[in-house]
């Protein structure tokens, strides 16, 4: 069961996701954050996995957000990436972790409740920026 605390910080993750979403430019990678959201609240709505297509458009192998980031050169853009990386990275983990996981992939593994500090200070950031 989820705590109200991660279910506050998930819908933050989400908020920020659909604010970045706005800047970009790129459909494809609209597409993917579309889809991560909707991922997502399919999980909140009815808990069906959706754990591996969400890790997968995080951090798959021939695209997924991390590769979008690794395109980037401009600070602004490599910290936009760096929120929608920490907003489905925590989610994915609150997914996994409801699921009784004991082991995660290591993007999954490093996500925590201090992420959730982190994607703040980078959003006042990118605001900033």
């Amino acid at each position: 069961m989820i705590e109200q605390t991660e279910l506050q910080n998930i819908n933050l993750c989400l908020e920020i996701a659909r604010e970045l979403k706005s800047q970009i430019e790129d459909e494809e990678a609209v597409r993917d954050i579309d889809k991560a959201i909707e991922l997502s609240l399919k999980w909140l709505n009815d808990k069906t996995d959706v754990s591996v297509e969400l890790y997968d458009l995080l951090d798959g192998e021939d695209k997924g957000f991390a590769v979008y980031q690794q395109k980037k050169v401009n600070k602004h853009w490599i910290a936009v990436w760096n929120c929608i990386i920490y907003a489905f990275a925590y989610i994915c983990r609150k997914i996994l972790e409801n699921q009784g996981a004991v082991y995660f992939p290591e993007p999954i593994e490093m996500a925590d409740e201090e992420t959730i500090t982190i994607l703040r200070d980078t959003f006042k950031n990118v605001q900033n920026l």
